[in-house]
Protein backbone atom coordinates (compact mmCIF):
# COMPACT_ATOMS: atom_id res chain seq x y z
CA UNK A 1 0.00 0.00 0.00
CA UNK A 2 1.58 3.55 -0.85
CA UNK A 3 1.89 6.57 1.24
CA UNK A 4 -0.94 8.01 1.27
CA UNK A 5 -0.25 11.90 1.86
CA UNK A 6 -3.02 13.89 0.61
CA UNK A 7 -5.18 14.76 3.64
CA UNK A 8 -2.37 15.96 5.10
CA UNK A 9 -1.46 18.35 2.55
CA UNK A 10 -4.94 19.65 2.80
CA UNK A 11 -4.61 20.20 6.86
CA UNK A 12 -1.14 21.83 5.72
CA UNK A 13 -2.10 24.31 2.91
CA UNK A 14 -3.37 26.75 5.11
CA UNK A 15 -0.32 26.39 7.51
CA UNK A 16 2.93 26.08 5.33
CA UNK A 17 1.51 27.02 1.85
CA UNK A 18 -0.58 30.03 1.87
CA UNK A 19 0.50 31.39 4.77
CA UNK A 20 4.05 31.33 3.54
CA UNK A 21 5.77 33.49 0.99
CA UNK A 22 7.40 32.24 -2.44
CA UNK A 23 10.83 32.11 -1.27
CA UNK A 24 12.78 31.52 1.91
CA UNK A 25 14.23 34.36 3.01
CA UNK A 26 10.48 35.41 3.57
CA UNK A 27 9.04 31.79 4.74
CA UNK A 28 8.43 32.70 8.64
CA UNK A 29 4.58 32.51 8.11
CA UNK A 30 2.56 35.83 9.07
CA UNK A 31 1.19 34.05 12.00
CA UNK A 32 3.25 32.61 14.55
CA UNK A 33 0.86 32.06 16.99
CA UNK A 34 -0.82 29.42 14.48
CA UNK A 35 2.71 27.37 13.78
CA UNK A 36 3.41 27.76 17.07
CA UNK A 37 -1.07 26.27 18.05
CA UNK A 38 -0.23 23.86 15.44
CA UNK A 39 3.09 21.68 16.79
CA UNK A 40 1.93 19.66 20.28
CA UNK A 41 0.90 16.06 19.34
CA UNK A 42 1.84 13.47 17.85
CA UNK A 43 -0.42 13.89 14.86
CA UNK A 44 0.27 17.39 14.50
CA UNK A 45 3.90 16.32 13.49
CA UNK A 46 2.63 13.55 11.42
CA UNK A 47 1.08 15.78 8.94
CA UNK A 48 4.08 18.27 9.47
CA UNK A 49 6.04 15.53 7.74
CA UNK A 50 3.39 14.39 5.29
CA UNK A 51 3.78 17.76 4.16
CA UNK A 52 7.15 17.55 3.50
CA UNK A 53 7.17 14.79 1.49
CA UNK A 54 4.19 16.73 -0.68
CA UNK A 55 6.79 19.29 -1.04
CA UNK A 56 9.13 16.71 -2.19
CA UNK A 57 6.57 15.38 -4.60
CA UNK A 58 5.72 18.95 -6.00
CA UNK A 59 9.42 19.48 -7.19
CA UNK A 60 9.77 16.55 -9.08
CA UNK A 61 6.13 16.68 -10.45
CA UNK A 62 6.82 20.27 -12.12
CA UNK A 63 7.55 19.78 -16.03
CA UNK A 64 9.47 23.23 -15.63
CA UNK A 65 11.59 22.02 -12.63
CA UNK A 66 12.11 18.81 -14.16
CA UNK A 67 13.23 20.03 -17.48
CA UNK A 68 15.35 22.77 -16.62
CA UNK A 69 17.09 21.19 -13.49
CA UNK A 70 17.21 17.76 -13.50
CA UNK A 71 17.00 17.62 -17.62
CA UNK A 72 18.90 19.83 -19.38
CA UNK A 73 21.73 20.04 -16.76
CA UNK A 74 22.65 16.41 -17.49
CA UNK A 75 24.93 16.66 -20.01
CA UNK A 76 24.09 14.76 -23.36
CA UNK A 77 20.39 13.82 -22.66
CA UNK A 78 17.81 15.64 -24.66
CA UNK A 79 18.23 17.99 -27.59
CA UNK A 80 18.76 21.51 -26.30
CA UNK A 81 16.46 24.45 -27.08
CA UNK A 82 18.33 27.57 -28.26
CA UNK A 83 17.19 29.65 -25.50
CA UNK A 84 19.29 27.24 -22.76
CA UNK A 85 22.18 27.38 -25.00
CA UNK A 86 22.23 31.25 -25.93
CA UNK A 87 21.84 31.60 -21.88
CA UNK A 88 24.78 29.13 -21.15
CA UNK A 89 26.82 30.68 -23.74
CA UNK A 90 26.61 34.10 -22.40
CA UNK A 91 26.43 33.23 -18.52
CA UNK A 92 22.40 34.41 -18.22
CA UNK A 93 20.48 31.41 -18.15
CA UNK A 94 17.49 32.17 -15.57
CA UNK A 95 19.70 34.12 -13.37
CA UNK A 96 16.30 36.20 -13.19
CA UNK A 97 14.32 34.05 -11.89
CA UNK A 98 11.91 31.26 -13.66
CA UNK A 99 12.35 27.86 -12.97
CA UNK A 100 15.46 27.92 -11.25
CA UNK A 101 14.05 30.56 -8.60
CA UNK A 102 10.83 28.50 -8.03
CA UNK A 103 13.07 25.03 -7.64
CA UNK A 104 15.69 27.04 -4.91
CA UNK A 105 12.04 28.40 -2.96
CA UNK A 106 10.82 24.75 -2.91
CA UNK A 107 14.15 23.49 -1.10
CA UNK A 108 14.72 26.33 0.86
CA UNK A 109 10.68 25.96 1.93
CA UNK A 110 11.50 21.96 2.59
CA UNK A 111 14.69 22.97 4.85
CA UNK A 112 12.45 25.66 6.64
CA UNK A 113 9.24 23.04 7.36
CA UNK A 114 12.08 20.51 8.93
CA UNK A 115 13.65 23.02 11.41
CA UNK A 116 10.49 23.88 12.56
CA UNK A 117 9.96 20.00 12.93
CA UNK A 118 13.12 19.87 14.72
CA UNK A 119 12.50 22.49 16.41
CA UNK A 120 9.57 21.58 18.46
CA UNK A 121 9.18 18.03 18.58
CA UNK A 122 11.26 17.70 21.95
CA UNK A 123 7.90 18.98 23.43
CA UNK A 124 5.90 17.33 21.29
CA UNK A 125 3.40 15.05 23.11
CA UNK A 126 3.53 11.60 21.54
CA UNK A 127 1.67 8.30 22.71
CA UNK A 128 4.62 6.58 20.26
CA UNK A 129 8.05 7.35 21.32
CA UNK A 130 8.94 5.23 18.20
CA UNK A 131 7.31 7.83 16.25
CA UNK A 132 8.68 10.74 17.21
CA UNK A 133 11.79 9.43 16.67
CA UNK A 134 11.12 8.25 13.57
CA UNK A 135 9.84 11.44 12.35
CA UNK A 136 13.03 13.05 13.55
CA UNK A 137 14.84 10.62 11.54
CA UNK A 138 12.84 11.99 8.39
CA UNK A 139 13.23 15.94 8.82
CA UNK A 140 16.87 15.27 8.89
CA UNK A 141 17.01 13.02 5.84
CA UNK A 142 15.08 15.75 3.89
CA UNK A 143 16.72 18.70 5.35
CA UNK A 144 19.84 16.84 3.89
CA UNK A 145 18.85 16.09 0.69
CA UNK A 146 17.12 20.11 0.41
CA UNK A 147 20.78 20.95 1.24
CA UNK A 148 22.26 18.41 -0.76
CA UNK A 149 20.35 19.58 -4.09
CA UNK A 150 21.09 22.92 -3.16
CA UNK A 151 24.82 22.91 -2.62
CA UNK A 152 25.67 20.84 -5.79
CA UNK A 153 23.56 22.84 -8.12
CA UNK A 154 24.03 26.27 -6.49
CA UNK A 155 27.41 25.87 -4.30
CA UNK A 156 27.65 26.72 -0.79
CA UNK A 157 24.61 27.73 1.00
CA UNK A 158 23.23 30.00 4.23
CA UNK A 159 23.75 27.02 6.77
CA UNK A 160 20.36 27.32 8.97
CA UNK A 161 19.39 24.51 11.17
CA UNK A 162 16.58 26.25 12.98
CA UNK A 163 13.64 28.81 12.72
CA UNK A 164 14.92 32.42 12.89
CA UNK A 165 13.36 35.21 11.54
CA UNK A 166 13.87 37.03 8.19
CA UNK A 167 16.04 39.78 9.79
CA UNK A 168 18.02 37.29 11.39
CA UNK A 169 18.52 35.27 8.06
CA UNK A 170 19.98 38.26 6.03
CA UNK A 171 22.17 38.13 8.69
CA UNK A 172 23.97 34.57 7.70
CA UNK A 173 26.24 34.59 4.88
CA UNK A 174 26.44 32.04 2.54
CA UNK A 175 28.95 28.93 3.87
CA UNK A 176 31.57 27.20 1.40
CA UNK A 177 30.62 24.27 -0.30
CA UNK A 178 32.83 21.90 2.12
CA UNK A 179 31.04 23.73 4.92
CA UNK A 180 28.02 22.65 3.52
CA UNK A 181 28.77 19.60 2.27
CA UNK A 182 29.49 18.66 6.32
CA UNK A 183 26.45 19.89 7.45
CA UNK A 184 24.83 17.76 5.09
CA UNK A 185 27.38 14.85 6.37
CA UNK A 186 26.08 15.39 9.95
CA UNK A 187 22.48 15.25 9.24
CA UNK A 188 22.35 12.02 7.33
CA UNK A 189 24.43 10.74 9.93
CA UNK A 190 21.92 11.38 12.18
CA UNK A 191 19.42 9.96 10.11
CA UNK A 192 21.20 7.01 9.94
CA UNK A 193 20.92 6.97 13.77
CA UNK A 194 16.77 7.83 14.19
CA UNK A 195 15.45 5.97 11.07
CA UNK A 196 13.81 2.83 11.08
CA UNK A 197 15.07 -0.39 8.54
CA UNK A 198 11.77 -0.70 6.74
CA UNK A 199 8.38 0.74 7.00
CA UNK A 200 5.34 -1.89 6.40
CA UNK A 201 1.71 -1.25 5.26
CA UNK A 202 0.47 2.36 4.82
CA UNK A 203 3.78 4.01 5.70
CA UNK A 204 5.81 1.72 2.91
CA UNK A 205 7.25 4.35 1.02
CA UNK A 206 8.15 6.62 3.86
CA UNK A 207 12.59 7.05 3.99
CA UNK A 208 14.67 4.37 6.08
CA UNK A 209 17.80 4.21 7.56
CA UNK A 210 18.82 2.75 4.64
CA UNK A 211 17.90 5.47 2.06
CA UNK A 212 19.91 7.53 4.15
CA UNK A 213 22.69 5.41 4.19
CA UNK A 214 22.79 5.63 0.32
CA UNK A 215 22.33 9.15 0.38
CA UNK A 216 25.64 9.70 2.36
CA UNK A 217 27.20 7.15 0.16
CA UNK A 218 26.51 9.23 -2.69
CA UNK A 219 27.82 12.38 -1.07
CA UNK A 220 30.62 10.64 -0.66
CA UNK A 221 31.10 9.81 -3.89
CA UNK A 222 30.61 13.38 -5.06
CA UNK A 223 33.74 13.96 -3.09
CA UNK A 224 35.41 10.85 -4.39
CA UNK A 225 36.25 9.53 -0.78
CA UNK A 226 35.08 6.16 -1.85
CA UNK A 227 36.89 4.69 1.21
CA UNK A 228 33.88 5.99 3.28
CA UNK A 229 31.54 5.46 0.92
CA UNK A 230 32.58 1.65 0.83
CA UNK A 231 30.89 0.66 4.32
CA UNK A 232 27.68 2.36 3.69
CA UNK A 233 26.91 0.71 0.53
CA UNK A 234 28.60 -2.65 1.88
CA UNK A 235 25.54 -2.10 4.91
CA UNK A 236 22.48 -1.83 2.33
CA UNK A 237 23.88 -5.02 0.26
CA UNK A 238 24.73 -7.02 3.57
CA UNK A 239 20.82 -5.94 4.84
CA UNK A 240 19.71 -8.02 2.06
CA UNK A 241 16.34 -5.77 2.05
CA UNK A 242 16.73 -4.94 -1.73
CA UNK A 243 17.60 -7.05 -4.66
CA UNK A 244 17.38 -5.68 -8.50
CA UNK A 245 14.38 -6.18 -10.14
CA UNK A 246 14.81 -8.93 -12.48
CA UNK A 247 13.73 -6.38 -15.61
CA UNK A 248 14.80 -3.44 -16.81
CA UNK A 249 10.56 -2.71 -16.97
CA UNK A 250 10.09 -3.52 -13.74
CA UNK A 251 12.20 -0.75 -11.97
CA UNK A 252 9.72 1.67 -13.64
CA UNK A 253 6.56 -0.22 -13.60
CA UNK A 254 3.97 1.27 -11.26
CA UNK A 255 3.33 -2.28 -9.81
CA UNK A 256 6.65 -2.03 -8.41
CA UNK A 257 6.31 0.84 -6.42
CA UNK A 258 8.21 0.99 -3.07
CA UNK A 259 9.90 -2.64 -4.07
CA UNK A 260 12.78 -4.43 -3.52
CA UNK A 261 14.74 -1.86 -6.60
CA UNK A 262 13.78 1.13 -4.69
CA UNK A 263 15.53 2.19 -2.22
CA UNK A 264 13.95 5.90 -1.79
CA UNK A 265 11.96 7.51 -4.19
CA UNK A 266 9.11 9.94 -4.34
CA UNK A 267 6.05 9.35 -3.88
CA UNK A 268 2.96 9.41 -6.20
CA UNK A 269 -0.65 7.67 -6.80
CA UNK A 270 -3.19 7.78 -9.29
CA UNK A 271 -7.20 8.43 -9.07
CA UNK A 272 -6.97 12.01 -9.80
CA UNK A 273 -6.52 13.30 -5.88
CA UNK A 274 -3.89 15.40 -7.27
CA UNK A 275 -1.15 13.34 -6.24
CA UNK A 276 -0.12 11.75 -9.49
CA UNK A 277 2.86 12.92 -11.57
CA UNK A 278 2.79 14.27 -15.14
CA UNK A 279 6.73 13.17 -15.34
CA UNK A 280 5.51 10.11 -17.87
CA UNK A 281 4.17 12.01 -20.60
CA UNK A 282 6.03 14.88 -20.45
CA UNK A 283 8.89 13.86 -22.35
CA UNK A 284 6.50 12.74 -24.99
CA UNK A 285 3.64 14.15 -27.52
CA UNK A 286 0.03 13.29 -27.01
CA UNK A 287 -3.28 12.29 -28.28
CA UNK A 288 -6.69 14.26 -28.41
CA UNK A 289 -8.56 12.14 -26.66
CA UNK A 290 -6.03 11.21 -23.86
CA UNK A 291 -5.17 7.93 -24.25
CA UNK A 292 -2.05 6.73 -22.36
CA UNK A 293 -1.26 3.72 -24.25
CA UNK A 294 -0.11 5.70 -26.95
CA UNK A 295 2.74 7.17 -25.57
CA UNK A 296 4.15 3.23 -25.17
CA UNK A 297 3.20 2.13 -29.35
CA UNK A 298 5.66 3.42 -31.96
CA UNK A 299 3.76 4.23 -35.29
CA UNK A 300 0.94 5.80 -33.33
CA UNK A 301 -0.45 8.84 -34.82
CA UNK A 302 0.21 11.60 -31.92
CA UNK A 303 -1.81 14.70 -32.12
CA UNK A 304 -0.10 17.11 -29.55
CA UNK A 305 3.19 18.47 -30.66
CA UNK A 306 6.42 18.13 -28.17
CA UNK A 307 9.64 19.96 -29.43
CA UNK A 308 11.86 21.20 -26.37
CA UNK A 309 12.18 17.73 -24.81
CA UNK A 310 13.33 15.21 -27.63
CA UNK A 311 16.52 12.53 -26.40
CA UNK A 312 19.48 13.70 -27.82
CA UNK A 313 20.43 10.91 -31.00
CA UNK A 314 23.75 10.35 -29.40
CA UNK A 315 21.99 8.64 -26.40
CA UNK A 316 19.56 6.65 -28.34
CA UNK A 317 22.56 4.98 -30.71
CA UNK A 318 24.85 4.54 -27.43
CA UNK A 319 22.67 2.08 -26.64
CA UNK A 320 23.31 -1.36 -29.05
CA UNK A 321 20.42 -2.79 -30.82
CA UNK A 322 20.27 -5.52 -28.50
CA UNK A 323 20.56 -3.64 -25.16
CA UNK A 324 16.79 -4.13 -23.59
CA UNK A 325 17.10 -1.23 -21.76
CA UNK A 326 16.82 0.89 -25.25
CA UNK A 327 13.21 -0.27 -25.53
CA UNK A 328 12.23 0.13 -22.42
CA UNK A 329 13.49 4.19 -22.51
CA UNK A 330 12.80 5.39 -25.53
CA UNK A 331 9.99 5.86 -28.24
CA UNK A 332 11.21 5.90 -31.91
CA UNK A 333 9.53 5.81 -35.29
CA UNK A 334 6.02 7.86 -34.84
CA UNK A 335 3.52 9.13 -36.55
CA UNK A 336 2.48 13.37 -36.56
CA UNK A 337 -0.23 14.27 -37.71
CA UNK A 338 -0.39 10.85 -40.15
CA UNK A 339 3.16 11.82 -41.34
CA UNK A 340 5.97 8.85 -40.10
CA UNK A 341 8.87 10.49 -38.29
CA UNK A 342 11.86 7.73 -37.86
CA UNK A 343 14.37 10.19 -36.61
CA UNK A 344 12.82 11.72 -33.43
CA UNK A 345 13.26 9.94 -30.02
CA UNK A 346 11.21 10.61 -27.12
CA UNK A 347 12.29 9.47 -23.51
CA UNK A 348 9.17 6.80 -22.56
CA UNK A 349 11.11 5.79 -19.17
CA UNK A 350 8.37 6.84 -16.83
CA UNK A 351 5.52 6.43 -18.60
CA UNK A 352 4.58 2.56 -18.24
CA UNK A 353 2.39 1.29 -15.83
CA UNK A 354 1.08 -1.97 -15.58
CA UNK A 355 -1.32 -1.59 -12.40
CA UNK A 356 -2.92 1.61 -12.83
CA UNK A 357 -4.38 3.17 -15.65
CA UNK A 358 -4.18 6.93 -15.65
CA UNK A 359 -7.05 9.40 -16.34
CA UNK A 360 -5.32 12.21 -17.47
CA UNK A 361 -2.04 13.66 -17.78
CA UNK A 362 -1.43 14.14 -14.39
CA UNK A 363 -2.63 11.44 -13.01
CA UNK A 364 0.21 8.52 -13.30
CA UNK A 365 1.08 5.88 -10.13
CA UNK A 366 4.47 6.09 -11.24
CA UNK A 367 6.93 6.29 -8.16
CA UNK A 368 10.21 8.50 -8.81
CA UNK A 369 13.27 7.07 -8.39
CA UNK A 370 15.88 8.77 -5.96
CA UNK A 371 18.02 6.00 -5.20
CA UNK A 372 17.90 2.93 -6.53
CA UNK A 373 19.66 -0.50 -5.97
CA UNK A 374 21.19 -0.53 -9.09
CA UNK A 375 22.37 2.49 -8.18
CA UNK A 376 23.60 0.98 -4.47
CA UNK A 377 25.29 -1.90 -6.58
CA UNK A 378 26.64 0.41 -9.12
CA UNK A 379 28.30 3.19 -6.91
CA UNK A 380 29.62 -0.30 -4.49
CA UNK A 381 31.41 -1.08 -8.02
CA UNK A 382 32.88 1.79 -8.56
CA UNK A 383 33.95 2.44 -5.26
CA UNK A 384 35.59 -0.77 -5.49
CA UNK A 385 37.54 -0.35 -7.98
CA UNK A 386 38.41 2.63 -7.31
CA UNK A 387 39.93 1.83 -3.52
CA UNK A 388 42.17 -1.33 -5.63
CA UNK A 389 41.16 -2.73 -9.20
CA UNK A 390 40.61 -6.48 -8.82
CA UNK A 391 40.37 -8.54 -11.74
CA UNK A 392 36.89 -10.49 -12.63
CA UNK A 393 36.39 -9.77 -8.89
CA UNK A 394 33.27 -8.37 -6.91
CA UNK A 395 32.46 -5.41 -8.72
CA UNK A 396 33.12 -7.20 -11.86
CA UNK A 397 30.23 -9.53 -10.77
CA UNK A 398 28.13 -6.24 -9.91
CA UNK A 399 28.59 -4.32 -13.25
CA UNK A 400 28.24 -8.01 -15.43
CA UNK A 401 24.85 -8.53 -13.40
CA UNK A 402 23.39 -4.69 -14.46
CA UNK A 403 24.31 -5.93 -18.60
CA UNK A 404 22.97 -9.36 -17.99
CA UNK A 405 19.47 -8.02 -16.89
CA UNK A 406 20.07 -5.57 -20.23
CA UNK A 407 20.69 -8.46 -22.46
CA UNK A 408 24.63 -7.10 -23.38
CA UNK A 409 27.76 -9.25 -23.34
CA UNK A 410 29.31 -9.29 -20.19
CA UNK A 411 32.68 -8.48 -19.46
CA UNK A 412 35.70 -10.14 -18.12
CA UNK A 413 39.23 -8.72 -17.21
CA UNK A 414 40.49 -9.76 -20.81
CA UNK A 415 38.26 -7.29 -21.66
CA UNK A 416 39.09 -4.19 -19.06
CA UNK A 417 42.26 -5.14 -17.71
CA UNK A 418 43.34 -2.95 -15.68
CA UNK A 419 41.84 0.14 -13.66
CA UNK A 420 41.38 2.71 -15.53
CA UNK A 421 39.56 0.53 -18.51
CA UNK A 422 37.09 -0.74 -15.55
CA UNK A 423 36.46 2.93 -14.62
CA UNK A 424 35.55 4.21 -18.25
CA UNK A 425 33.07 0.91 -18.31
CA UNK A 426 31.76 2.31 -14.99
CA UNK A 427 31.04 5.83 -16.41
CA UNK A 428 29.17 4.30 -19.98
CA UNK A 429 27.29 1.94 -18.18
CA UNK A 430 26.13 4.71 -15.54
CA UNK A 431 25.09 6.74 -18.91
CA UNK A 432 23.42 3.99 -20.34
CA UNK A 433 21.54 2.65 -16.91
CA UNK A 434 20.48 5.67 -15.50
CA UNK A 435 19.36 7.96 -18.29
CA UNK A 436 16.79 10.79 -17.20
CA UNK A 437 17.02 9.49 -13.85
CA UNK A 438 18.52 12.60 -12.69
CA UNK A 439 22.21 11.83 -12.30
CA UNK A 440 24.26 12.63 -15.02
CA UNK A 441 25.05 15.73 -14.09
CA UNK A 442 26.03 14.33 -10.60
CA UNK A 443 28.22 11.95 -12.08
CA UNK A 444 29.85 14.49 -14.53
CA UNK A 445 30.75 16.74 -12.09
CA UNK A 446 32.00 14.34 -9.65
CA UNK A 447 34.21 13.17 -12.53
CA UNK A 448 35.31 16.15 -13.73
CA UNK A 449 34.72 15.91 -17.12
CA UNK A 450 31.13 18.05 -16.97
CA UNK A 451 32.30 20.76 -19.06
CA UNK A 452 34.06 18.63 -21.70
CA UNK A 453 30.91 16.61 -21.88
CA UNK A 454 28.80 19.12 -22.27
CA UNK A 455 30.74 21.24 -25.10
CA UNK A 456 30.80 18.02 -27.03
CA UNK A 457 27.85 17.70 -26.83
CA UNK A 458 26.88 21.13 -27.85
CA UNK A 459 29.20 20.78 -31.08
CA UNK A 460 26.53 17.99 -32.13
CA UNK A 461 24.57 19.28 -35.51
CA UNK A 462 20.98 18.82 -33.67
CA UNK A 463 22.66 20.89 -30.94
CA UNK A 464 23.92 23.74 -33.48
CA UNK A 465 26.43 22.29 -34.19
CA UNK A 466 29.07 24.17 -31.65
CA UNK A 467 27.61 27.88 -32.20
CA UNK A 468 27.31 27.25 -28.43
CA UNK A 469 29.61 26.49 -25.48
CA UNK A 470 30.12 26.08 -21.78
CA UNK A 471 32.67 27.93 -19.46
CA UNK A 472 33.99 26.42 -16.24
CA UNK A 473 31.88 27.86 -13.81
CA UNK A 474 28.76 26.95 -15.79
CA UNK A 475 29.40 23.65 -13.38
CA UNK A 476 26.97 25.52 -10.77
CA UNK A 477 23.86 27.30 -11.25
CA UNK A 478 22.68 31.08 -10.90
CA UNK A 479 21.66 32.07 -7.52
CA UNK A 480 18.56 33.65 -8.24
CA UNK A 481 19.06 37.63 -8.76
CA UNK A 482 15.71 38.08 -6.63
CA UNK A 483 17.56 36.42 -3.91
CA UNK A 484 20.68 39.09 -4.15
CA UNK A 485 18.20 41.85 -4.52
CA UNK A 486 16.18 40.48 -1.48
CA UNK A 487 19.19 40.37 0.87
CA UNK A 488 20.83 43.56 -0.34
CA UNK A 489 24.32 42.43 1.17
CA UNK A 490 26.69 40.68 -0.85
CA UNK A 491 28.95 40.22 1.46
CA UNK A 492 26.13 37.36 2.87
CA UNK A 493 24.69 36.44 -0.61
CA UNK A 494 26.38 36.81 -3.51
CA UNK A 495 26.28 35.53 -7.14
CA UNK A 496 28.50 32.92 -8.28
CA UNK A 497 31.46 33.94 -10.75
CA UNK A 498 30.28 34.54 -14.47
CA UNK A 499 26.67 35.28 -14.11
Amino acid sequence: MKLQIFSAILVLTGIFFTGCKKDYLQVVPDSEYSIDGFYKTQIDFQQAIAGVYAQQQSIYNRTTQLFYLIILPQGDEVVVPQFYAEGVDIGTADVNGGSILSEWSLLWKIIYQNNLILDKISQGAFADTLQKRYITGEAYIFRAWAYWMLSYQFGGMPLIDKPISVAEILTVPRSTVEETFNFIEADYKKAIDLLPEEWTGANKGRATKYAAMGMLARLYMFQSNFSKALPLLNGITASTKYVMEPTYLGCFLDSKDNGPERVWEVQYTGGQLGEGTNVGPFFLPGSSPFDPAFFLKPETNYTTINIIDNVSQSLYWAFTSTDKRRDVSFLKKTKMFGVLDTNTVYCKKFAHFDAYTPKDGNDWANNFPILRYTDVLMMKAEALNEVGYTADGEAFSILNSVRQRAGIKVYTSGDLPDQTSFRNAIRKERKLEFAFEGLRSIDLLRWGNYIEVKNLWFALPENWGGKYSLKNFNKILPIPSAQITANNNTKIMWQNPGY
